[in-house]
């Protein structure tokens, strides 16, 4: 029986497994029949490149595996990134999928397209299990945007709204459905009872609901908060450029191929591809193959604003390819790098838990090295430190960055404050390699808890030092905008000192009249100092 309100496939892992997981499909699966064995070859690539997890050997011994890969191809599907030949079933690339293994486009830019076309109905979702009713009929991302642009609902949407209403209830593109929509959530905000959908599949809706914010979010038009969404400022006309491109319905989702050909396009008008007239590739081709899927790659993993020596030798390490031929190709087609991906992953870290623990120091102390031009050291493996030490010698301070990378909103614990408080604080000359001034200490994770102002109160009481709570999102904000608002290292000294959890709008606070070195408003002074008891 069809699901009677959206539904996508939840995903396991972070979003940017996607691109990953595209990459090596691209390089085990093209041009090969999709069956039960490519699956399991293909679950091995990805094991091995520790994109997912093996399947178990209890399951493959039982002539069973591979169903998490093809949980996985339906959500590439889903994107249309994929699909099968009708006639023989050998995998392919859409346009898109192509451009994306390439490197010609980024993955948030092939995603703002992707989304952009996303409907009901669609192949994806037009039979078996999954399969959401052909009445329904509706792009839904151009939906929840038109509804987080509508002054009525304060230019936002809760987690609650989104699964006991907009799922249910969003079943067209029509004027008269959406302002009953928005009726409804006008109403459930009055009294949190009426309009609302009560249903005993809450966590089920709650998770589709999860899913819809994360893949929205990949646009990078969104700020995440707690429990709700709204559009980040500055991208108000990208959002309206969004909605008013108002895409036509693409026919026949049951004929999958042509389907998935015209989805997944990109920026042409039509899939002409011959795949009974495929060239064999040229040895120059399968090089800049193996250099752009390499950096693509690694463009998850560290920002790059533009290339540099050690990129160039990551690259043809790990490809084969001489330095010479990977950093002139390398700078003809990236020369400013890419690094909106890499904003993308860096999020996800934030709240893997240990699993992504790691790679979220080492990612953070990346960006204040290579956007904000600090001198960064990740100390956190030499133990009793902090994770990232930052010191400026341009505004003359140092700084202690300590990342929490939790599922949860993240609280100071009693051990956390003390080794704050009796190492991290007093010993960062030593670990730190430094004569400057401490001037802050600050968390960066996911989200906080409701009391962590308190809790860096008592820091700050207890030590003189300066602190703050930075939400990842706001960190990414704050990393995207520093060349283009002429931010500073005096700026970031101030932002970082606020003695609390700092809030978007405190980005927006400390803005530069023409000196850039002269604030026209400063962060709250430190406490004073005062010991312990």
């Amino acid at each position: 029986m069809a699901y009677m309100h959206w539904f996508v496939s939840r995903q396991k892992r972070q979003l940017t497994t996607i691109l990953q997981a595209l990459v090596a499909y691209s390089d085990v699966c093209v041009g090969k029949v999709w069956n039960r064995e490519l699956q399991l070859e293909f679950e091995d690539v990805l094991g091995g490149r520790d994109i997912t997890e093996h399947g178990s050997l209890r399951a493959r011994r039982a002539g069973q595996g591979g169903g998490g890969i093809r949980t996985l191809f339906k959500q590439m599907k889903d994107l249309g990134l994929v699909f099968l030949e009708d006639e023989n079933k050998k995998c392919r690339l859409t346009l898109i999928g192509e451009e994306l293994v390439k490197g010609n486009v980024s993955f948030v830019e092939a995603m703002r397209m992707q989304l952009q076309r996303y409907q009901y109905p669609s192949a994806a979702v037009w039979s078996g299990s999954g399969s959401v009713d052909h009445s329904i009929k509706i792009h839904p991302f151009q939906f929840m945007f038109r509804l987080l642009r509508d002054g009525r609902l304060k230019n936002t949407l809760s987690m609650e709204e989104m699964y006991g209403i907009v799922i249910h209830k969003a079943v067209s593109d029509s004027e008269a459905v959406f302002e009953d929509v928005v009726s409804r959530i006008i109403q459930y905000r009055q009294s949190f009872t009426d309009a609302f959908v009560n249903d005993t599949n809450t966590k089920t809706y709650s998770n589709i609901a999860n899913t819809f914010f994360n893949y929205i979010s990949l646009t990078q038009y969104i700020d995440r908060g707690k429990k709700t969404i709204s559009v980040r400022l500055g991208k108000e006309v990208d959002v309206d450029a969004f909605i008013e491109a108002s895409p036509s319905f693409i026919p026949h989702p049951e004929l999958t191929e042509n389907y998935q050909r015209k989805y997944g396009r990109g920026k042409v008008a039509r899939d002409l591809r011959n795949f009974d007239r495929e060239h064999v590739l040229s040895q120059k081709d399968l090089n800049e193959a193996r250099i752009r899927r390499e950096y693509v790659l690694l463009a998850l993993k560290t920002p790059i604003t533009d290339i540099t020596p050690d990129i160039v030798e990551h690259v043809s390490h790990y490809t084969g390819v001489d330095e010479r031929t990977v950093e002139r190709f390398l700078i003809q087609n990236y020369p400013h790098g890419n690094i909106d991906d890499f904003f993308l992953s860096y999020k996800e870290l934030a709240h893997m838990g240990t699993a992504g623990a790691r790679d979220f120091e080492t990612a953070t102390c990346e960006i204040f090295r290579k956007i904000f031009h600090m001198r960064a050291e990740h100390v956190g493996p030499i133990g009793n430190t902090p994770d990232v030490f930052i010191e400026s010698q341009d505004a003359g301070y140092c700084g202690i960055i300590d990342n929490k990378s939790y599922k949860n909103r993240y609280s100071i614990s009693g051990n956390h404050k003390r080794v704050m408080e009796d190492v991290y604080i007093p010993k960062y000359k030593s670990y730190g390699q430094t004569k400057q001034t401490l001037a802050f200490f600050t968390y960066i994770a996911d989200s906080f808890s409701n009391n962590i102002n308190s809790q860096l109160a008592t820091i700050t009481r207890d030590t003189g030092v300066s602190g703050s709570a930075m939400p990842v999102d706001i960190f990414i904000n704050l990393a995207q905008d520093y060349a283009d608002k002429g931010y500073n290292h005096k700026l970031l000294k101030d932002i970082f000192s606020i003695n609390r959890e700092i809030q978007l709008s405190d980005l927006q606070m400390f803005q530069y009249d023409s000196q850039p070195q002269k604030l026209d408003m400063v962060a709250e002074p430190p406490v004073p100092y005062r010991k312990k008891d």
